[in-house]
């Protein structure tokens, strides 16, 4: 009987045979997950924001600051629409005689603020939180302090300078005007259906409560120094009355669009500054690659069952 090419040893082969069992499940988990975002994203038809229908859509267009608040990357202090930034210390290990370099996380922060996104038939707020964001634009750069010293940075360090510092910042920025895909959840808000007169006549009295001089100085027509039951039901009728007039103003003026990530919804909310079609061609890629790295751990481990059984 043929001697096997290589033995293991009971726990070495245990040991190989978990480590191939779950490289195969790990790789067949981002083949059905990647099997997934690629059908999704070929099958679902791109709206147009004039036309589109609420829930979950495919939209394209060009990304742009928000009008009242402009976004800054902390570290470059470059005007983006979305910014990860990325503090890190180079550290020096020494291990048996011999010294390898790392470099250490100190701080790194991703965007959260919202910013617009343009089709060409009207504009909607994308809030990034909890989005798979791509984007192709990356600052590298080298200094001795913790925090960068120099900012609009716009192009690598030389070589020199990045041997001798002791700190790398990057951030990796999506800019104004830049083409963007969005796969996500839209909600059409109006300002008149997010506040009820009931929720404005609330917040009027509850105002008013802060300010006791000015409310009794309106209501105390007895000059008693307290608010009664009927006072107070007079202060009531005003703040509706008011409630009203602020509710109608509301009324005129525009829906505004969102799109975000619902908690509940398990579909993938998806930023990129690739097109669909590059889009594609990346999942169906990926897909394709975990399919054949799980098939063949799943042979490695029948193999390996089949020589030690």
């Amino acid at each position: 009987m043929r001697e096997p090419p290589f033995v293991f040893s009971p726990e070495e082969y245990g040991f190989v045979l978990f480590i191939l069992s779950l490289a195969a499940l790990i790789s067949f988990y981002y083949f059905v997950r990647d099997w997934k975002r690629w059908h999704l994203i070929k099958d679902t038809p791109t709206a147009r924001l004039r036309s589109a229908h609420q829930g979950y859509i495919e939209l394209e267009g060009k990304g742009k600051s928000p009008p009242d608040q402009p976004i800054y990357a902390p570290l470059s202090n470059h005007q983006c629409i979305w910014y990860h930034s990325l503090v890190e210390r180079k550290e020096t290990i020494l291990e048996q005689k011999h010294t390898r370099t790392e470099w250490k996380i100190l701080y790194q922060h991703t965007s959260d603020q919202s910013f617009m996104l343009d089709d060409g038939t009207g504009t909607c707020l994308i809030n990034p939180e909890g989005a798979e964001i791509t984007s192709n634009e990356k600052l590298i750069w080298h200094g001795n302090t913790e925090w960068p010293t120099r900012t609009q940075v716009l192009d690598s360090a030389s070589a020199i300078v990045a041997l001798t510092s002791r700190y790398r910042y990057s951030e990796r920025l999506i800019l104004p005007g830049q083409r963007l895909y969005i796969l996500g959840h839209l909600q059409t808000r109006s300002p008149a259906t997010e506040q009820s007169v009931q929720n404005i006549t609330r917040d009027l009295l509850s105002d008013w409560k802060q300010d006791r001089e000015q409310l009794l100085e309106r209501f105390d027509s007895n000059r008693d120094g307290e608010i009664d039951q009927a006072e107070w039901e007079i202060a009531r009728e005003a703040a509706q009355s008011q409630a009203r007039t602020l509710h109608q103003q509301l009324l005129h003026e525009l829906e505004i669009h969102h799109i975000s990530r619902l908690e509940d919804d398990r579909r993938p909310f998806i930023i990129s500054v690739h097109p669909q079609t590059e889009l594609i061609r990346k999942y169906r890629r990926h897909a394709l690659f975990m399919l054949t790295v799980s098939l063949g751990m799943m042979g490695c481990a029948a193999w390996l069952l089949r020589v030690h059984g």
